[in-house]
């Protein structure tokens, strides 16, 4: 039960800012990339590769919040916060050459993992129909998760990454696959432009992205000797454990509609 209420809390809050005047979600989405930034931090530092906490969190905001303003505009922030991160890194490591060469890559990492994907989830929003393909976004990758899970619940037998993610399968993965290619047709019929065909494509891979996204945190929370990234969400985990499918597959997603793949 706890974990069908904080669910219905989470979709019901991110409904109510999909809806709202764009800023109201680079509101939300910068307050995730906070608290997101705060456990990758702390699995990093479990890694022996702490990262330049507050600045990191700032110089990250910046350039997810500057997705509102454009491609051109995040990626000149980019530039600038990927320098200011490795002297803010170089100041808390200088006696350390070891750990300086692992915080700078983690820093590095976590601007590429979080900063840039949740910017581009930032850039769709102010996209033409913006709020109907974050939505498309995120039901295509939670009905894939759910097929996934269920499919693998009864049809798994062969381990898709036993050292990444033991409990994950072949058969898993492509129900997961199958479940977003559906959940895309459906949703086609709502986004005009979009056929059933490009809808059901468009969805499977987003859902297969969304699955590397899911591995690649399980790879981190395995290497630091945690479950979940947090306790944050009850029933849930962390906030990393509840969009690791989503950085990548929102980055995808707003690369294909800035080179008109869709819309």
């Amino acid at each position: 039960m706890t974990r069908v209420l904080t669910a219905a809390a989470i979709i019901t809050g991110l409904l109510a800012v999909l809806y709202l005047p764009p800023v109201a979600l680079t509101m939300a989405v910068c307050v995730v990339l906070l608290l997101g930034w705060h456990e990758f931090n702390t699995l990093c530092q479990k890694l022996g590769a702490g990262i330049a906490a507050a600045p990191g969190a700032l110089l990250a905001i910046a350039v997810a919040a500057a997705f509102a303003a454009g491609p051109d505009t995040a990626v000149i922030t980019l530039l600038v916060a990927v320098p200011l991160l490795a002297l803010a890194t170089l100041r808390d490591h200088f006696d350390n050459p070891a750990g300086l060469t692992a915080a700078m890559a983690a820093g590095m990492a976590g601007l590429a993992w979080l900063a840039v994907p949740l910017g581009a989830q930032i850039g769709i929003r102010h996209e033409p129909r913006g709020a109907a393909w974050l939505l498309f976004l995120y039901a295509v990758v939670a009905i894939g998760d759910s097929a996934a899970f269920y499919g693998g619940t009864r049809f798994g037998r062969r381990r898709l990454a036993p050292s990444l993610s033991p409990k994950k399968s072949i058969e898993g993965s492509l129900f997961g696959i199958l479940g977003s290619a559906i959940a895309g047709v459906v949703a086609a019929h709502w986004l005009p432009g979009l056929t059933y065909v490009e809808g059901a494509i468009a969805a499977a891979v987003l859902g297969l992205v969304g699955q590397a996204g899911d591995l690649i945190e399980s790879a981190l929370k395995r290497a630091a000797g945690q479950k979940d990234s947090s306790d944050l969400l009850p029933g849930h985990g962390g906030v990393l454990d509840r969009i690791d499918a989503h950085l990548p597959a929102g980055a995808v997603l707003y690369a294909a509609l800035r080179a008109g793949w869709l819309g």
